[in-house]
C-alpha cells in the first residue's frame, strides 16, 4: 500500500476544512461592519470544493490517485445583496435612514466551521490511522 497517497488525501482534505473554518472566521468578523456607500462592499465569502481533475470515482480509483486529482479550495465571493437596518441617526444612513450591514449569517456560519472543525479532525484520525498502520508494516519488516 502506498501510504503517501493516503497521507496526501488527508493533508488536502484538511487543507480544505482549515479554508472553510477561516472563510466562516471573516464572514463573522465582518458582519457588523458597516458598509460605506462610497466605498466598496463587503461581499461574504464561501469556499467551493473542486477536484483538479474531475472524473468519476471508479475511474479514479482504477487509475491510481494522483495529486492532480485531489480537491482544491477555492474561495469566491457571493453575490448577496447587503443587509440594510433601519438606523436614521448613523453618519453612513442613507436618504431613507438605511445603514448597509453585509448579509452575513452567523448561524450559517457558526455551523460551517462547526462542520468544518469535524471534518478537518476525521482527516488528522485518518491520517494518525495511515501513519500506525506504515509503522505496523516497518515493524513486521524487521521481524520483531
Amino acid at each position: 500500500m502506498d501510504y503517501l497517497r493516503s497521507f496526501a488525501v488527508s493533508a488536502a482534505g484538511m487543507a480544505l476544512e482549515r479554508t472553510r473554518v477561516e472563510v466562516a472566521a471573516m464572514n463573522l468578523a465582518h458582519a457588523n461592519v458597516v458598509q460605506d456607500p462610497a466605498a466598496p462592499a463587503y461581499q461574504p465569502l464561501h469556499v467551493v470544493a473542486r477536484a483538479a481533475q474531475p472524473g468519476a470515482f471508479g475511474s479514479l480509483v482504477e487509475s491510481g490517485l494522483e495529486a492532480a486529482s485531489l480537491p482544491a479550495a477555492e474561495v469566491e465571493p457571493a453575490a448577496i445583496a447587503p443587509r440594510l437596518v433601519q438606523e436614521p441617526g448613523h453618519p453612513l444612513a442613507n436618504e431613507q435612514g438605511l445603514v448597509a450591514y453585509p448579509a452575513v449569517d452567523a448561524a450559517t456560519e457558526m455551523v460551517s466551521m462547526m462542520s468544518a472543525t469535524r471534518a478537518y479532525e476525521a482527516n488528522v484520525a485518518a491520517l494518525n490511522t495511515a501513519r500506525t498502520l506504515a509503522l505496523k508494516t516497518l515493524e513486521i519488516g524487521r521481524g520483531t
